[in-house]
């Protein structure tokens, strides 16, 4: 399995690090009386957002070609260690778009932001 690549920050940044669990929960209402609830399945993606800021250039097309070449554009999994829990685990990269370079001051370093998705 492909595996993020070493030469790209470890850990992603604070500000706009979340994670995000997809509810569990299937709500029925009735006609008459309290909704009734159930479990939808056992396993669950979670989601993170993350920003990876201040890349280089380098860096910038390193994960560019990391996401084209050897995650088939984002078509396959990846190893990823998680930065709360220091475990690796598989994600995916998910969202139209997939993620955004955005340049910061006159574009020497760039943030890279992304929305992972925890595989179960």
């Amino acid at each position: 399995m492909p595996t993020w690549p070493v030469t790209l920050p470890d850990c992603p940044d604070s500000p706009g690090y979340s994670e995000q669990p997809q509810s569990q929960v299937l709500r029925s209402e009735m006609a008459v009386g309290p909704a009734k609830t159930r479990r939808r399945s056992t396993a669950a993606p979670l989601t993170i957002p993350v920003v990876y800021g201040l890349i280089t250039r380098a860096q910038a097309e390193t994960f560019e070609a990391f996401f084209v070449n050897d995650i088939g554009a984002g078509s396959l999994p990846f190893d990823w260690v998680h930065p709360r829990l220091g475990t690796t685990v598989s994600v995916l990269i998910v969202g139209d778009p997939p993620y955004e370079l955005t340049p910061v001051g006159n574009g020497t370093f760039w943030d890279l932001s992304m929305t992972l998705e925890i595989q179960p």
